[in-house]
């Protein structure tokens, strides 16, 4: 049985979730923010991140290899298109996402106005996140909204470039900041077709239901929604700092 250690929440986690929904993999999650992993996801997660993935004697990190691997080890439905332009296409999306969107939407963004007042109890920097959205948010949206396409997906069919774009955005909806329809309007329609497939509803599902449960309650409200659970947690009740990350 695969096993995923990290919480839906994050856009990484809903990434991998996404893909194996997607290809019909069975599954189980232990749904954990990373500042509350304790010594084991240390020795697995050497940065104290998550997706941490779990197959029979692999453990990998970084969602980016992670996909990879799910993708040469379950080819079909494939996640990527068929060209090797549109594949290329398809890699460097989510690499934009990871990293770029990464720093924006989830570090400047959500992390800011979200886990760090409620984790580790820091006041939030009202004027700092604002000028994020100003500038950075401003910045990615532009880019999203010229290569947006009319109709369909990034990169041609839907599959690993709209899931990673689409799900920074659930993070930024948590965060109380949504993009401008009229602003970005080829964008904004793009993200509602990506939202509204079928694999994108139910990982939004599971990270919404999440989202408002206090992070000590997440393992039993992730059970009530249906998630299947890993039989041990590798979550601690303090939080605890990543090794490299702006938290």
């Amino acid at each position: 049985m695969i096993q995923i250690i990290g919480s839906p929440i994050s856009p990484y986690v809903k990434k991998i979730l996404a893909l194996l929904v997607m290809k019909g993999l069975e599954f189980e999650v232990d749904p954990i923010t990373p500042f509350y992993g304790d010594d084991r996801f240390s020795e697995l997660s050497p940065l104290r991140r998550i997706p941490i993935f779990i197959d029979g004697d692999i453990v990998l990190n970084d969602s980016s290899v992670i996909a990879q691997y799910i993708e040469e080890t379950w080819p079909s439905p494939s996640a990527l298109p068929s060209t090797p332009a549109a594949r290329a296409k398809a890699r460097w999306l989510e690499e934009y996402s990871d990293s770029r969107m990464g720093e924006v939407f989830i570090w400047k963004g959500f992390a800011a106005k979200v886990v760090r007042p409620r984790v580790f109890k820091e006041p939030f920097d009202e004027q700092a996140f604002n000028d994020n959205v100003q500038t950075g948010a401003v910045e990615v949206m532009d880019y999203l909204e010229s290569i947006a396409p009319d109709d369909g997906f990034l990169a041609g069919s839907f599959g690993l470039a709209d899931i990673s774009v689409a799900a920074m955005f659930c993070c930024m909806r948590y965060a109380e900041w949504t993009p401008d329809a009229k602003r970005w309007s080829k964008c904004c329609v793009w993200l509602a077709r990506t939202e509204a497939e079928p694999v994108m509803a139910k990982v939004n599902e599971w990270s919404d239901a999440l989202i408002t449960a206090p992070i000590l309650e997440r393992r039993r409200i992730a059970a009530e929604i249906g998630l299947r659970l890993t039989e041990e947690t590798f979550g601690l009740k303090t939080p605890r700092r990543a090794a490299m990350s702006q938290l």
